[in-house]
């Protein structure tokens, strides 16, 4: 948004003429995410205080343009300036409409559609099909989650993934601390299960 560009502006300004040499000097050595490639000199060696923060912005995005600049102020002892900018960017990125960051540094859980869901429910099928040691579970979930007549009927199914699916269909009527024991008891049985599925 324009508002990290202008922020961008006004530091790369506030630097004079000769910091600002020193800037793009700096810049274009500054050590880098691997998924970045430098600015070239070519662009940065005429370039004007506005060319160089929209090279920084087209080149790495808002977050991580802000963070460079910041490293190279630092790098050239323009520490206040490279404070205040921090400063302004998290308070911008704060502000209630303001657009948020394109790029985002700190790996985020995939947005999924159904957040709010407890791991249970939202992982059903897959659960269903692939958990085997349902006894086990059935064993965790007795007398706190299950009564004695609930488990033997899921135990009189044929196969697991039958067993699972009779399980489940108990599921919609607990509450969510009893869907937290089912995934405790998940968790102990299927650990690189339950921990593919959430993504770890």
């Amino acid at each position: 948004s324009g508002c990290t560009q202008n922020l961008l502006l006004e530091a790369l300004d506030d630097l004079g003429e000769d910091n600002f040499k020193r800037f793009k000097n700096k810049l274009r050595a500054a050590p880098l995410e691997e998924r970045y490639k430098a600015i070239s000199w070519l662009q940065l060696e005429k370039g004007d205080p506005v060319d160089v923060s929209n090279l920084l912005i087209s080149h790495y995005g808002e977050r991580y343009g802000v963070e460079v600049t910041v490293q190279v102020l630092g790098d050239i002892n323009q520490r206040d300036l490279a404070e205040r900018l921090t400063t302004c960017e998290t308070r911008a990125r704060n502000v209630p409409g303001h657009d948020k960051p394109l790029f985002i540094l700190s790996p985020l859980p995939h947005p999924h559609p159904h957040l709010d869901e407890h791991f249970v429910s939202q992982h059903r099928e897959q659960l269903i099909q692939q958990v085997m040691a349902v006894d086990g579970i059935l064993d965790s979930l007795c007398g706190s989650v299950l009564d004695l007549e609930q488990i033997q009927s899921i135990r009189a199914e044929r196969s697991s993934m039958e067993k699972m699916r009779k399980l489940y269909e108990l599921v919609p009527k607990w509450d969510n601390d009893c869907k937290d024991r089912l995934y405790q008891a998940l968790k102990e049985k299927h650990r690189p299960l339950v921990e593919e599925l959430e993504g770890i």
